[in-house]
């Protein structure tokens, strides 16, 4: 079951090119993605409704896209527009189209009843095209169900067993406690790392040599967002205070979508705002946080293969567990709401 009334991040805008479509599967709904002449992005149910031919094996033409098997058009609202041969359109000869807005670098779907579709709920994520920032972004289908990762990312311990190589200097940095809070549709957690050595991405992308003061603070949005605001400062030089002048800021940016119930849709962005006309830097940490990204990511399709469908069901929960937990009965509720309001 997936929460259909929400926003879910679709393509990032730069790899939805004029002229292609492109054949996408959001929350087991088969989806043609297209941009019309002007540029305006379009989204409709990837089966014609002639002959359920997929849409996305067609071709686009001006405002339209045209199936490639018997050669019907269809407009930015779903409806046939042209069919070789006849003159008349039959009443109904449509397919659905789906609510689509292109906001912070993303294109973003609501794949629910289009009159509730709000574009004032989409997350206010500006880092990710503000000036002031520069991201580095990435793409990664994986073969898991999406509360899978994000169970991954709301848990901050397995940062030191996983992710040795790149975001963790210390084990001891798993004995951290963290802070968590949690509204009706978000859950935030937050810790502080002070006096240990930098982490090597960070050390890398920072210069730091020394020890330092490391903070990470997440907030989980309804279905499945995540920002973190993760950086570190040299040890000692007020970062805890507020003071972030000795250090780097970066945005690590996980908008995930559900594809199946055993595959996920996964956009990333590593968005900092230092060195903003360095490209080596800018490759530093695109790499960094890919192959980051890519242990989760190999770690969870392992996992999946162990369990049945995303569920966590029979297995054990040790304190670590809070945030996910929570995140999950968070969705349990609104699944259900929904369910019993269709």
């Amino acid at each position: 079951m997936f929460l259909k009334n929400a926003w879910y991040a679709a393509i990032w805008a730069k790899d939805l090119p004029a002229g292609e479509p492109v054949a996408k599967i959001f929350l087991n709904q088969p989806v043609v993605l297209f941009r019309t002449a002007s540029g305006t992005s379009v989204a409709l149910e990837d089966r014609c409704c002639h002959r359920a031919a997929p849409l996305s094996r067609g071709i686009c033409l001006e405002n339209t896209i045209e199936c490639g098997y018997h050669g019907l058009r269809f407009d930015a609202t779903g409806a046939c527009v042209h069919i070789p041969g006849q003159t008349h359109i039959p009443p109904g000869a449509r397919v659905r189209s789906y609510p689509l807005c292109e906001r912070h670098n993303m294109v973003w779907i609501w794949m629910g009843d289009a009159g509730c579709a709000d574009e004032n709920k989409i997350p206010d994520y500006y880092w990710l095209d503000d000036p002031a920032w520069v991201a580095a972004t990435g793409y990664i289908p994986m073969q898991g169900h999406y509360q899978l990762l994000v169970d991954n990312l709301l848990d901050f311990t397995h940062v030191s067993y996983l992710h040795k190589n790149t975001l963790s200097a210390d084990p001891a940095e798993a004995t951290v406690p963290v802070k968590v809070e949690r509204t009706e549709d978000t859950v935030s957690v937050a810790r502080w790392i002070l006096g240990l050595d930098a982490p090597p991405l960070f050390a890398k992308a920072g210069g730091f040599d020394g020890k330092v003061d490391r903070w990470q603070t997440t907030t989980w949005r309804a279905p499945s967002t995540l920002a973190f605001d993760v950086g570190c400062a040299r040890a000692g030089t007020g970062a805890p205070e507020g003071d972030r002048t000795h250090g780097i800021s970066i945005w690590s940016m996980h908008l995930i979508t559900p594809e199946t119930e055993t595959s996920t849709h996964y956009h990333w962005g590593y968005v900092r705002n230092f060195a903003l006309d360095d490209p080596a830097m800018t490759k530093v940490l695109h790499d960094g946080a890919e192959a980051t990204f890519m242990e989760d990511v190999t770690m969870i399709e392992a996992q999946q293969k162990n369990l049945a469908g995303g569920s966590i069901d029979g297995l054990m929960d040790i304190n670590a567990d809070n945030p996910p937990l929570q995140m999950r009965r968070i969705m349990d509720g609104l699944i259900a709401a929904e369910a019993a309001n269709p």
